[in-house]
C-alpha cells in the first residue's frame, strides 16, 4: 500500500476505466473447462471460495476497490474490508428442469450475459462463477476481471495462480525486448507510423446496448501449428485469415473490401505478478472481399509483417504509459475514448499463450482446456481471442448481434476456412 490514499491505477490500466461505457463492458476473462469423471462430485462454489481465500494474500486487487470518481485526481486502489462472497463466487447449474446437461450452447449463452454486465466499481472488480450441468462429467468455471486490473496474460496468470500452477512467466525472460537506445530509435520511428497509418473508410454496425454472442471452437494445436508451416504463415497469420473469412461469409450487413483489425502484441518485459496491462495493439489490414483463402492468406503473410518490426508496439506503449501519465485525469479520459475504438479499427484479434502443462481447477478436477474472455472495445462489433492452452487452439468469438447473430455459424465458417487451407 501507498500509504493511507492506496496504490496510484497506471496510466495504461485507468485507459480502460475511460473507455468503459454501458454498452462495451470492459471485463477480461477466461472460462476454464473441467473434467469431473474422477472426482468425488461436481465442483462447488464452497471449495471455490476456500481456495480463494487461501490466495487473497497473493491478490491485492482482489481486496481492493476503486476510490470515488473524479474528474481532476487520478483514481486509485483503496481497501476493501469486507468482501461480499456471495456476490464475487456464485454457483449456477444449467441442467434443465428434467436434470439433463444444458449443453455448449447453454454455457455459451451464460457468456454473453455476463460479458455485457458492468462490474460495479464501488467493490473489488471481480467474479467468480463455478457452472455444473455443462455435460456429463463436464463443468466450467467463469473468471472476469476488470481490464485495469489485468490483460489478457495477465488474466491467464491469475488463473494458474488460482489453481496452484505456475506463472507463465516463470520460462520467461525479457531478452527479446530491445535495449533503451533502440526503444528510442524505434518509438520515434514509430510514432510516425502511428500518425500515418489508415483509418476504417467505413465503420461497421454496432447496436447501443451490450447484447453479445459467444462460440467456442477448440482445434488440435499441433495441426494448426504444421498447416501455419506448409503455408509460409504464421499462427497468428490463419487466426487472422480464419476471421476475414468467417466475417465475409456470415456477417449481416454490406462489408466493405478490407478491414482495420487490432492485433495486441506483448509490449513490455514479462515480469512475475498477475496484474497491470502490458500489451499494446497494431493495426493489421486484411481483405475482406470473396476469394481463395489461400490468396487472402497470401495478402495476410505480408500485411503483418508490420508485427514483428516491433516499432509501432514500442510506440503504442510510450503513448499508454509515459504520454498518457503525464496527462490530467480529464485529459486523459478525453484522449482515451478519442483514440480507441471503431474509429481506429473494425475489430480485435488476439493470440496469446497458455500452459503448456496439464493444470488443475480446484485441487483435484484436471482441465480440459481454457477460452479467453475478450471484451468487445467500443465501437466495435466482434472480438476472436485464442489462448494455446495445453495442446489445444481454444477459440472464443464474441459479436454484436447487430454485425453477426449467429456465432456459432461464424466458428463452423472458421473451420471451414482452415479446411480449405
Amino acid at each position: 500500500m501507498a500509504g493511507q490514499r492506496g496504490d496510484r491505477v497506471p496510466a495504461s490500466d485507468a485507459f480502460f476505466l475511460h473507455v468503459e461505457s454501458a454498452a462495451a463492458p470492459h471485463h477480461v476473462g477466461g472460462l476454464i473447462m473441467i473434467d469431473t469423471s474422477r472426482a468425488a462430485g461436481p465442483p462447488t462454489r464452497e471449495r471455490a471460495v476456500e481456495q480463494i481465500r487461501e490466495k487473497l494474500g497473493e491478490l491485492p486487487r482482489f481486496r481492493q476497490r476503486l476510490s470515488e470518481p473524479s474528474r481532476w485526481r487520478r483514481p486509485r486502489w483503496v481497501p476493501h474490508e469486507e468482501l461480499d462472497w456471495s456476490w464475487h463466487v456464485r454457483e449456477i447449474d444449467l441442467s434443465g428442469p428434467d436434470g439433463r446437461p444444458g449443453g455448449m450452447a447453454a454455457l455459451h449463452e451464460l457468456v454473453a450475459e455476463l460479458s455485457a454486465q458492468l462490474l460495479p466499481r464501488d467493490r473489488p472488480l471481480w467474479r467468480i462463477f463455478v457452472v455444473t450441468g455443462v455435460e456429463e462429467h463436464v463443468g466450467a468455471v467463469i473468471n472476469l476481471v476488470h481490464h485495469a486490473v489485468a490483460d489478457g496474460i495477465g488474466t491467464v496468470n491469475l488463473m494458474l495462480n488460482l489453481f496452484d500452477s505456475p506463472d507463465l512467466t516463470a520460462g520467461m525472460d525479457g531478452s527479446a525486448f530491445p535495449g533503451r537506445a533502440r526503444r528510442i530509435l524505434g518509438g520515434v520511428a514509430g510514432l510516425a507510423q502511428l500518425a500515418t497509418d489508415r483509418r476504417p473508410k467505413t465503420r461497421l454496425p454496432v447496436s447501443d446496448t451490450a447484447r453479445r454472442r459467444f462460440a467456442t471452437l477448440p482445434l488440435d494445436l499441433d495441426s494448426v501449428r504444421a498447416l501455419a508451416r506448409s503455408r509460409g504463415a504464421r499462427v497468428t497469420d490463419l487466426l487472422l485469415c480464419g476471421t476475414a473469412g468467417a466475417i465475409q461469409r456470415v456477417a449481416d450487413c454490406p462489408l466493405p473490401s478490407t478491414l482495420l483489425v487490432n492485433v495486441p502484441l506483448l509490449a513490455a518485459e514479462v515480469r512475475p505478478g498477475r496484474e497491470g496491462n502490458v500489451t499494446a495493439g497494431v493495426m493489421v489490414e486484411v481483405p475482406l472481399g470473396a476469394m481463395p483463402e489461400s490468396d487472402r492468406l497470401a495478402a495476410i503473410v505480408k500485411a503483418t509483417k508490420r508485427l514483428r518490426t516491433g516499432t509501432r508496439v514500442i510506440a503504442s506503449r510510450f503513448v499508454m504509459t509515459t504520454l498518457a501519465g503525464l496527462m490530467p485525469p480529464v485529459l486523459h479520459a478525453w484522449f482515451a475514448r478519442a483514440v480507441y475504438g471503431g474509429r481506429f479499427f473494425g475489430g480485435t484479434v488476439s493470440n496469446m499463450p497458455g500452459a503448456t502443462w496439464q493444470a488443475t481447477a480446484l485441487r483435484e478436477y484436471p482441465l480440459i482446456t481454457a477460452y479467453p474472455i475478450i471484451p468487445i472495445a467500443p465501437g466495435t462489433p466482434f472480438v476472436v481471442g485464442v489462448l494455446g492452452w495445453y495442446g489445444v487452439f481454444s477459440l472464443t468469438v464474441a459479436t454484436d448481434p447487430a454485425f453477426v447473430d449467429d456465432a456459432e455459424r461464424f466458428v463452423d465458417e472458421f473451420q471451414k476456412v482452415l479446411d480449405e487451407l
